[in-house]
């Protein structure tokens, strides 16, 4: 078996609660990139109520303060600033210890830099995934490179003006469109103070196929599945990040505890850990992101590697 796998492996169990919870605030999106299946979404668009959130950030404050609470799924969070900014601030507010954003930085501009970090968030996450203008609106289509490019540069030099506040990550996700540029995006960012993540190529859903040589009947448990909870803007629970229609959902974060729809998931997990894999759904047997492992981030100014060995984040 792989070794980054087996390492992973070693690492998945059953748990109470999970331990990384992703937020769609909102579930529309100003980009239309070319490896996601938001503009093909049937499922209605919108934008979560605060009450929602408020219900669930208090549920977690009580059994998982320390859950990874992740701000984005199928759209991107900064369409709403307003409300974003109010959900970290409830989520601090309640004692919640890892509050986080995926964005894609079109909108990240530098009037909301300080505001934004003014909520105490931990960890802002921006997907970029090239370093020419031409193979980045290649990916992140309806993307300005260089808006972009301003607008994170504009931000460091904000949070490096501060003796506190997020860590900042630019992300680059391998594609065949932009692999020969990761070496070039990776030192760019290192010079101007940010941590580059870097993530082996997913098959995002089965979409694509992935460059790690894995055998099947090595195959391990879904990291996403064992750890991971999403809740849709208006409130549904779907399976897993692969399941962005909620066609294989369990319920309504509005009707049922957290805890309760953690527990009719189970169901899933335990075919994982049991390895029954042929028993989960046809998407499952298509999805090839279990065999990505571990993203790699390299920090400035030293460029020291850490890697998470079950890395299940939000992709955007």
């Amino acid at each position: 078996m792989d070794p980054q796998l087996s390492k992973i492996a070693t690492t998945l169990r059953e748990i109470p609660f999970p331990t990384r919870f992703a937020v769609e605030t909102n579930a529309d999106c100003n980009l239309e990139c070319s490896m996601c299946h938001h503009p093909s979404m049937r499922r209605p668009k919108g934008k979560m109520p605060f009450a929602l959130w408020k219900k669930c950030a208090d549920e977690i404050a009580i059994m998982g303060p320390e859950t990874n609470c992740w701000f984005s799924f199928c759209g991107e969070p900064l369409l709403e600033p307003g409300l974003l900014m109010r959900c970290l601030d409830y989520g601090k507010s309640v004692g919640l210890k890892s509050l986080n954003v995926n964005t894609n930085g079109v909108l990240l501009e530098p009037e909301l830099a300080d505001p934004l970090m003014d909520t105490g968030l931990d960890l802002i996450v921006i997907g970029i995934d090239g370093f020419t203008k031409e193979v980045y609106e290649k990916v992140r289509v309806k993307g300005d490179r260089d808006a972009v490019y301003r607008n994170v540069e504009h931000l460091l030099e904000r949070r490096h003006a501060r003796r506190e506040g997020p860590e900042i990550q630019v992300q680059f996700i391998e594609m065949d469109e932009n692999e020969h540029e990761m070496d070039t995006f990776r030192e760019y960012w290192l010079e101007r103070g940010a941590t580059v993540k870097l993530r082996n190529k997913l098959s995002w859903g089965g979409k694509f196929d992935t460059p790690v040589e894995v055998s099947f009947e090595d195959r391990i448990p879904c990291p996403w599945a064992l750890t991971m909870m999403h809740v849709f803007w208006d409130g549904r629970v779907p399976r897993c990040p692969g399941d962005t229609e909620g066609d294989e959902g369990v319920g309504n974060a509005w009707d049922e505890p957290l805890t309760v729809l953690w527990n009719k998931l189970g169901h899933y997990r335990q075919k994982h850990l049991d390895h029954r894999f042929d028993e989960l759904p046809t998407r499952c047997q298509e999805c090839r992101d279990w065999m990505t492992g571990a993203a790699e981030r390299i920090k400035p100014p030293g460029g020291s590697i850490v890697e998470s060995s079950s890395d299940v984040e939000v992709r955007s």
